[in-house]
């Protein structure tokens, strides 16, 4: 009777830990419904687990259903089994032990985020608020100065939502350009006697005036994103930056690149960016994996270069520059790409640091073909891109 009571308890309590865990991951920005985590509970309970590696892909295969949240998903993994006293002071609870085998192992700098999740204490909770921790909470907050000239990468979830709304509000009175084409007005510098002749004369004589003016519209814009591992702190707030592009223009054009080219344009063409987000995740395989450039580039070249660039189109390459394709001519490829546009501009996260050097063979090529180079990784260096070249 004893060991049945035994044998529940323990159930319960790895049941509960999961629980736990998936609130971990909603609260480090990953998206779990609620019968995901049914399911992850089910098959839990009705697999013999004989250790942590099927421990781990048993949660992973019902929690996620995204590519871009795997390393959310094993930093997370990692943090609450691993270590399980980091939740036993956000918890006050002791973890069962699962096997002696360890989690999948993950090198990588712990993402900020996911270290303000843990640091933060639960006191939504009467239970958890008699035994507080007090944790140290620095670099958790900042003010909107101090953000604006953060790096991306070093910045909190909550961090980021702020960043997000100061980026937003660079798009207010955003240039437009005037073409060719004019159109009527009421009020202007040049009469249009055709439309005045149209609208006739009233019957005290009086004429009423219409005046024909350039039209003006956004700049069209071409928009290719680097989302390799080495980007990926990055191309998050870049596809949120474009989306908010393509809410105030519609001739743009969007691209995501990491080991082959895929064009985005219509799932960032909806208001829910959160939606947007979801639908890349399910059509992108290669997202935070290796870096093609000359290959995604000359993809670009053979299919998309023609139906998307004009004679005065901007384009906006945003990569690190990295390159890990030996079979292609980078150099061939960067040089047909710049004859298609007339304003080739290279945003690149690397230009963060005050001693940057272009050492690299692949940065070097493509910097002899590009119209301006300058840096993306804060607020400022967004705002200093839409004033001087949007």
């Amino acid at each position: 009777m004893n060991s049945a009571l035994s044998v529940n308890y323990q159930e319960t309590k790895i049941l509960d830990n999961i629980l736990r865990f998936i609130r971990l991951l909603r609260k480090s920005g990953v998206k779990v419904g609620s019968q995901s985590s049914i399911d992850a509970l089910k098959a839990i309970k009705i697999l013999k687990i004989g250790n942590r590696k099927e421990f781990y892909w048993a949660l992973f295969s019902n929690l996620i259903n995204r590519n871009e949240d795997k390393e959310i998903f094993d930093q997370c993994f990692y943090l609450f089994w691993q270590n399980p006293k980091i939740m036993e002071q956000m918890f006050n609870l002791l973890l069962p032990q699962i096997g002696n085998q360890k989690a999948p192992e993950n090198n990588k700098k712990t993402i900020k985020r996911i270290n303000d999740v843990i640091q933060k204490p639960n006191i939504n909770k009467k239970e958890d608020q008699k035994d507080e921790i007090v944790f140290d909470a620095q670099m958790s907050w900042s003010n909107k100065s101090t953000i604006k000239s953060k790096d991306f990468e070093m910045m909190s979830l909550d961090e980021i939502n702020i960043a997000k709304q100061e980026i937003k509000k660079l798009f207010i009175g955003l240039q437009k350009e005037k073409t060719r084409r004019l159109n009527k007005f009421y009020q202007g510098s040049k009469i249009s006697p055709k439309d005045t002749l149209k609208r006739g004369i009233k019957n005290n004589g009086l004429v009423n005036l219409v005046y024909k003016n350039k039209l003006e519209r956004p700049k069209p814009l071409v928009i290719l994103i680097d989302i390799s591992g080495s980007m990926e702190s990055y191309s998050r707030i870049m596809l949120f930056f474009s989306h908010l592009l393509m809410e105030l223009n519609k001739n743009i054009e969007v691209f995501i690149f990491g080991t082959k080219l895929t064009k985005i344009t219509k799932f960032l063409n909806n208001k829910d960016i959160d939606h947007s987000l979801y639908k890349i995740g399910i059509s992108v395989t290669d997202w935070a994996a290796g870096t093609k450039i000359a290959s995604s580039v000359r993809n670009f070249n053979q299919y998309w270069a023609r139906r998307t660039l004009t004679h005065n189109q901007t384009l906006l390459l945003i990569t690190d520059g990295l390159e890990r394709d030996d079979e292609n001519n980078l150099e061939s490829e960067i040089k047909r790409l710049s004859m298609f546009t007339s304003n080739l501009i290279w945003l690149n996260p690397l230009l963060r640091y005050k001693d940057f050097e272009p050492k690299v063979k692949s940065i070097k090529t493509i910097l002899k073909h590009v119209d301006k180079f300058i840096p993306i990784h804060n607020v400022d260096s967004i705002q200093n891109l839409v004033k001087k070249f949007l």
